[in-house]
């Protein structure tokens, strides 16, 4: 009477008898002898409650059940193959996704450094990189919605954790006509009393009370003509004239027709900088993998400085 349980073994004895349709060549291909081969055979025969092959002296055959049964059996086995080949690579950190949230300034050009590193080593993982605001990655690795950020805070006021990975200095962002533009190395008096873009209290509140203390400490007074969260709006009012700004030097990849770039010897705290930050999911083997990788793919534009 026809069970219809077979076991994982019969199956890959059937599909290598059906492929070399010889015993003999079935039986060296699995590593073992005629008979117990045989016997796997007889024995899933009985359990379908089926006849899959036909057996002479000279030939052997699969018959039409057994022909069917070969295409889903040969199905299952790979299926059963490629489940323990994505076991092994999720083990490995090799597959899955990670989600990034990054702050607007880091998409000139650290995060397409992340995005071609990933896909070079990891091309089995979905990377999902969302722009976001530094205080909008916390709340998103807290509550699980992203696994990484990259940010201007160190999350330090929370359990995430963090490292840092990019320290640059800013520099000087003018518009081509401008008098500072024709001076190699501007300084910060300089600026005293001229039209200056700044970066808004709102959004970009941390940058913003830097230079406020920059100022202070130099008793320096530019005029604040505009003020503006993101880096790419403060460029954009630089190239029409509205004023200078002081911008990340990693800036200078956003090239606008009417804007020049100069160094201005700053204090060393005056400082844009950068952190990764892991989620509570960070000792999975794939966001170690990924972290890793980040590192390095930052790391050789600006080595990085653990905190």
């Amino acid at each position: 009477m026809a069970t219809g349980h077979f076991e994982f073994f019969q199956l890959r004895c059937f599909v290598a008898v059906a492929e070399e349709l010889n015993f003999s060549r079935a039986a060296e291909r699995m590593n073992m002898t005629q008979p117990p081969l045989s016997r796997q055979i007889k024995l899933l025969e009985h359990a379908l409650g089926l006849q899959l092959f036909e057996r002479t002296n000279r030939q052997v055959s699969l018959t039409q059940a057994g022909a069917t049964f070969l295409v889903n059996a040969t199905d299952i086995l790979q299926r059963a193959e490629y489940a323990a080949l994505s076991a092994k690579q999720a083990e490995r950190g090799e597959v899955g996704a990670i989600a990034m949230g990054f702050v607007p300034s880091a998409a000139l050009e650290f995060v397409p450094r992340i995005v071609s590193a990933l896909h070079k080593a990891l091309p089995g993982v979905t990377f999902n990189p969302t722009e976001m605001m530094s205080y909008e990655i916390v709340e998103a690795l807290n509550s699980g919605q992203i696994d990484l950020g990259l940010t201007r805070s160190s999350g330090r006021q929370t359990d995430l954790e963090s490292v840092r990975v990019i320290s640059e200095t800013f520099v000087l962002a003018t518009p081509s006509g401008h008098p500072l533009a024709k001076k190699d190395r501007p300084s910060l008096a300089d600026l005293d009393g001229l039209d200056f873009v700044a970066y808004s209290t709102e959004r970009g509140g941390f940058v913003r009370e830097m230079q406020n203390a920059l100022f202070a400490g130099a008793d320096v007074s530019p005029r604040v003509a505009l003020d503006v969260s993101q880096t790419h709006s403060v460029v954009a009012l630089v190239n029409r004239g509205i004023g200078v700004a002081f911008v990340p030097s990693s800036t200078q990849a956003m090239r606008m027709a009417n804007v020049v770039y100069r160094p201005v010897d700053l204090p060393d705290w005056f400082r844009s900088e950068l952190y990764l930050i892991a989620g509570h999911r960070r000792r999975a083997a794939l966001h170690t993998r990924v972290r890793d990788i980040i590192l390095d793919a930052l790391g050789a534009y600006a080595p990085h400085v653990p905190d």
